[in-house]
């Protein structure tokens, strides 16, 4: 159920971040990289970089920026 309702949230979001796919579900971010491997191995979901994307709180890229943690650098987008 836990990796139908991780599939579900990222679905409905679009994207989010491994820490706050961590967050959310209340799983330590290496244990919730090994359930998101599933998705990325099904080809349901894909893995970018932030600095791909403007995901950033701030409003600025994350090019030189150290606000955030790795993990919130590790972007999730659904591709279903």
């Amino acid at each position: 159920m836990l990796m139908t309702d991780i599939s579900q949230y990222i679905e409905l979001n679009g994207r989010a971040t491994l820490l706050d796919l961590s967050r959310r579900f209340q799983i330590q971010e290496s244990a919730m990289q090994q359930m998101l491997l599933f998705w990325l191995k099904k080809g349901k979901i894909e893995l970018v970089d932030a600095t791909a994307i403007d995901n950033c709180s701030t409003g600025k890229k994350c090019s030189d920026c150290f606000e955030c943690s790795d993990s919130a650098h590790q972007v999730y987008i659904w591709r279903g």
